[in-house]
């Protein structure tokens, strides 16, 4: 979401999810900052917080933000119970399934993390209990963000190269893998590629982002997603089940990952999929998945990273040879990193307007 739409959207959520003070709270920020809002952290006991486009700020009871602790509305249990419930549309049971994942997906493809007691039958986890923190975070699909690294991964009209997506936490890697997903099942006119079957082995419920079966983001008409299936299942599944040309999969790392994927590969089908790595030889010694970037494995690599708050990305063969260097976007507007930047103008303003807000009232006239 962009814009008005997105904060559309927020004020939506607000008024289906959070008890009054803090709706209230996160309803006086103002909207320019609103669309530097990533998450909100609510904590038993502790003060209300958000993240701005990377950086950590408290939220007033009013709106303000501020870095300082004292000046944030300070949450209750009570609160953080109230939250939980609604999150889970007063029915725990109903969502038991998310919740031992420690997360339960919202309408609109937002996501709340949970933390609290956890509870174990056997090895498996039974329930979480006792909720001291919920983190609220909001999802941004990014259409056409990904348009110039995928003009680099089309072999011809009809076939793709197998494609590994690298970078560190927080530079893009699922925003560019979803929107690579919907372009690759849609097909581009201007590359005269053809729409193909695609696959969405979902373990970790953030590409789809489905809620209640039905995909929250657009992940193209040729798409089908298995939702909250680990991904060395879920490929064999697909295969099985599916028929599909392209399976696209988040965060490899399991040990059962290498297995899957060679056995798409040994079927015939692509894989498009990302990792945590800071480049490709870094990948390259992780235990197991690293065979995946040797000979005969990932024809493409495409490294994701940041430059003194710029974003930046760079196409890669097998071979470690560079393709291309896609061009950095300070404000990650439409185009390659749609999504934002991590510079923090408009917080910093927040911040000031907060310090002056705190002076006049510790001073008053």
């Amino acid at each position: 979401m962009q814009g008005k739409d997105r904060i559309e959207g927020f004020n939506k959520l607000l008024s289906t999810y959070l008890p009054d003070r803090i709706k209230k709270a996160v309803s006086g920020i103002k909207d320019e900052y609103i669309n530097e809002l990533e998450e909100i952290r609510v904590r038993s006991g502790l003060p209300l917080m958000g993240v701005f486009s990377g950086a950590d700020y408290f939220i007033g009871a009013e709106g303000y933000l501020s870095q300082n602790p004292q000046y944030a509305l300070n949450i209750t249990e009570k609160e953080v119970n109230t939250l939980f419930l609604l999150l889970c549309e007063q029915s725990i049971y109903a969502y038991q399934d998310d919740i031992i994942r420690g997360f339960v997906t919202l309408k609109g493809g937002h996501r709340a993390g949970i933390c609290g007691t956890v509870v174990y039958e056997g090895d498996n986890i039974k329930a979480i209990k006792d909720i001291s923190s919920i983190n609220i975070r909001f999802s941004r699909q990014i259409k056409g963000c990904a348009c110039n690294v995928f003009h680099q991964l089309i072999r011809n009209r009809q076939d793709i190269y197998n494609t590994l997506i690298l970078s560190p936490p927080r530079c893009g890697k699922t925003t560019v893998l979803r929107d690579l997903c919907r372009l690759i099942s849609q097909g581009n006119d201007s590359n005269k590629f053809e729409g193909l079957r695609t696959a969405v082995v979902d373990e970790r419920s953030e590409l789809a982002a489905s809620f209640r079966g039905v995909p929250q983001n657009d992940l193209g008409p040729r798409t089908d997603v298995l939702d909250g299936c680990r991904k060395s299942q879920g490929i064999e599944m697909m295969l099985r089940g599916m028929a599909p040309q392209v399976i696209i999969v988040d965060e490899l790392g399991a040990t059962g990952d290498v297995d899957a994927v060679k056995m798409a590969w040994n079927a015939g089908v692509r894989i498009i999929a990302t990792a945590h790595a800071f480049g490709l030889e870094d990948f390259k010694r992780r235990l197991g998945v690293g065979q995946l970037a040797a000979k005969d494995g990932f024809e493409r690599i495409v490294i994701l990273g940041m430059d003194n708050g710029k974003r930046w990305a760079k196409v890669m063969d097998e071979n470690g040879n560079e393709l291309s260097v896609l061009a950095q976007n300070n404000r990650m507007s439409y185009g390659l990193y749609g999504e934002r930047s991590y510079g923090n103008h408009s917080v910093n303003q927040a911040r000031r307007e907060t310090a002056c807000y705190i002076k006049a009232h510790r001073n008053p006239p």
